[in-house]
């Protein structure tokens, strides 16, 4: 069993320099490098009197980790779940065991901009394939991403649910073959319903009816992590 630290900002570092220091096994596993290492030049942190880019920052950081014994891995994370003394991270070809999670990867913005997602969101509109595909058995849904993340939820849902309608959104199809799954890249310009989703409206005007909608746009950051793991959320 390790602690294992999901991103690698300042807040990771923090946690894992501890647990480092104390002996435990910890791994820091990230995917994308955070706005620090594309920060030019740092003036106002502690120690440097001329600055410090924050590229050089960055890289001190891990090193000063790995020296401590902490491992770093550079693997996209595509799904976390609980299980019996600790939790299962699975990345795009490994599975980790671990004891403790820390979420460390922000807040990153990848709720798309279309029309209806918010007005949805638990009527519908999910953001996790293995939390919510039960309530979608033999129903039609859609995928609402075109990266790794999406095809893992994909994967999750495809034994469950009727159809699979992959949405990407403009952007470029991946590749992914099933039977019960279709990718459609046609730009989204609202998502209808009554008193839940009903259909999806394209911006040619086209329509696809569905049952549920489960976004898995772009790489998934500590919100959507959170909400698989059913931690409460609050906006601020």
């Amino acid at each position: 069993m390790m602690l294992l630290s999901l991103g690698q900002d300042q807040q990771a570092y923090q946690q894992v320099y501890i647990h480092g220091r104390a002996n435990l096994k910890t791994l820091i596993l990230y995917q994308e490098e955070g706005a620090l290492e594309k920060t030019k030049k740092i003036d106002n942190y502690y120690g440097f009197e001329k600055g410090i880019g924050g590229k050089e920052l960055y890289h001190a950081g891990i090193k000063q980790a790995e020296n401590m014994g902490v491992e770093v891995k550079k693997q996209e994370v595509t799904g976390i779940q609980m299980v019996p003394n600790g939790f299962t991270i699975q990345t795009e070809n490994t599975t980790f065991l671990t004891r403790s999670v820390i979420l460390a990867t922000g807040n990153k913005k990848n709720k798309p901009k279309i029309q209806g997602i918010e007005d949805f969101e638990g009527k519908g509109i999910s953001y996790c394939a293995v939390c919510d595909g039960f309530f979608y058995r033999n129903k039609k849904i859609a995928v609402m991403g075109s990266g790794k993340y999406a095809i893992s939820e994909t994967n999750d849902l495809i034994n469950i649910a009727d159809t699979i309608t992959i949405l990407t959104n403009g952007e470029k199809a991946p590749a992914f073959r099933a039977d019960n799954v279709t990718v459609d890249t046609k730009e989204i310009k609202a998502i209808k319903g009554n008193k839940r989703v009903e259909e999806i409206e394209f911006k040619d005007g086209a329509i696809l009816k569905t049952d549920g909608i489960f976004v898995a746009q772009g790489v998934a950051g500590s919100l959507e992590f959170a909400k698989k793991l059913g931690i409460m959320t609050r906006k601020r």
